[in-house]
């Protein structure tokens, strides 16, 4: 439930104006607020009231606002401003919202390592400088835009869930009564990203002592059994590693980890290579020499130079002919065949040119050039078939680019940019399904590759840059 304005909450230092109460955390509730100075919107983490008289819990949150700001990631919520009002310490971050993983559910293969990629360098931030980060969990990572999540502590998860929440994620050494470690984090994180791939958590149960007993004795299945049209041996590898049970079996921290997935995605997006030749054995080789040039080591007979005789000529029929040279019969019919090979693909390429010129002549009302082939008469026109280009292809006749097709399910309309990057201005939304041709591009910001596009939406054609995660090729 939201309440706006809360009387018990003044304009905090004359700056802060409280708007919305979004929710509670473990030690905080956290307020949707505007800065009048800079004219922004942020979070306000007020301590909670009925905590405000326990030192140990109040100490805590002035020490996690202060490791909060230690902690610097694209991925991890900016400290803006701290202080205390009527006893109660609060904490000024930057204002964030969208939908969790849990909500969005999913993922492909590509999305997933993106957005995990970058929560393992927001945990690797926190572990290097030795501060802690929010508890690992589908319900703590915010997709806030195009190729962007955030690591926090979720307001909307209300308390008495959160124990089940993190207990989802525990390594089997914590259920065991160990102590908090990189390793622990390591397996939580790992499956975390099965969680991406698959949509589903491996542990459920509505009591959190029975859903942290369940990783003493858990079998994680291959990625092969959750997902079997995924093939993916390399990444199925990086899983059991992150997720063995035994933690010195694990990656030993998530620094490790994220160089880890690095190679994995290099590996994956590598061209595939031209398959060598196998070698041909050397008696098939040497059988292979003999046929070949068999003409060719055939002795050819030589002309010798005879003085001039001094006796009378001998007559012509008297002299021995000198036998012709001849290809075998075998290598003239391989010629004729390929010579009749070549003309029916030139017959062919020019047929086939003429008809697209004519269809293009007659329904987008473009004149390419044409060859000059009289070709026959078919005994219909075009017209008569009935045929009407689609809107997209019209729209976007003009390039040769590559025509892809917006896949967006799960997420709501694909932001049309004015350039490469999610700070870049919004042209427009393209819905799922609409076709796009590409002018431009590929162009690298913010880890992702974007493409320059033009679509026609009701009639009018736009361009702009999106995101190449959710396209596909026509």
């Amino acid at each position: 439930m939201t309440q706006a304005n809360p009387p018990s909450i003044p304009l905090l230092h004359g700056r802060y104006r409280i708007e919305e109460l979004l929710g509670t955390g473990r030690l905080a509730v956290v307020y949707r607020a505007y800065d009048e100075r800079l004219q922004r919107q942020v979070l306000v983490h007020m301590l909670r009231r009925e905590l405000s008289g326990q030192e140990t819990l109040r100490q805590r949150f002035v020490q996690e606002a202060h490791h909060s700001a230690r902690r610097s990631h694209q991925s991890l919520l900016e400290v803006f401003d701290s202080g205390e009002i009527a006893g109660r310490p609060y904490m000024i971050t930057e204002f964030v919202s969208g939908r969790t993983l849990r909500e969005v559910g999913a993922m492909a293969l590509e999305e997933a390592l993106l957005y995990f990629r970058q929560l393992v360098g927001a945990v690797a931030v926190c572990q290097a400088a030795g501060v802690p980060h929010p508890p690992i969990s589908s319900n703590n990572v915010v997709l806030v835009a195009d190729g962007h999540v955030e690591l926090l502590e979720n307001w909307r998860t209300a308390p008495a869930e959160q124990a089940l929440d993190i207990a989802a994620y525990r390594a089997p050494e914590r259920v065991a009564g160990g102590p908090l470690t990189h390793t622990t984090t390591v397996y939580a994180l790992g499956l975390l990203l099965i969680e991406m791939l698959t949509g589903k958590r491996l542990v459920t149960g509505d009591d959190p002592r029975a859903v942290a007993q369940q990783h003493l004795t858990l079998r994680i299945p291959s990625l092969a059994e959750l997902r079997p049209l995924l093939f993916a041996p390399a990444l199925d590898t990086l899983l059991k590693r992150a997720t063995d049970r035994l933690p010195e079996q694990r990656f030993p921290d998530a620094a490790a980890l994220g160089r880890a997935l690095d190679e994995l995605r290099r590996a994956l997006s590598t061209d595939t290579q031209r398959l060598e030749q196998p070698p041909v054995p050397q008696g098939v080789r040497a059988r292979i020499n003999r046929t070949t040039s068999q003409w060719r080591a055939q002795p050819q007979p030589v002309a010798v130079a005879v003085p001039a005789p001094t006796a009378p000529p001998v007559a012509l029929a008297d002299t021995a002919p000198v036998p012709p040279v001849r290809m075998p019969s075998t290598a003239r019919r391989s010629l004729t065949g390929l010579a009749i090979m070549l003309a029916m693909l030139v017959v062919f390429a020019c047929g086939a040119y003429y008809g697209v010129t004519v269809i293009v002549d007659r329904l987008a009302h473009i004149q390419l050039p044409r060859p000059s082939i009289e070709l026959p008469d078919l005994g219909f026109t075009l017209p008569d078939l009935g045929v009407d280009l689609p809107g997209w292809l019209t729209g976007i006749i003009s390039g040769g680019g590559q025509v892809w097709v917006v896949n967006i399910d799960g997420i709501e309309g694909l932001n049309l940019r004015s350039a490469p990057g999610t700070q870049s201005e919004i042209i427009t939304y393209l819905p799922s399904g609409t076709h796009v041709r590409q002018i431009g591009g590929p162009s690298s910001a913010d880890n992702t590759q974007w493409l320059q596009v033009r679509a026609d939406l009701n009639g009018q054609v736009v361009e702009g840059w999106v995101s190449q995660l959710y396209l596909k090729p026509e």
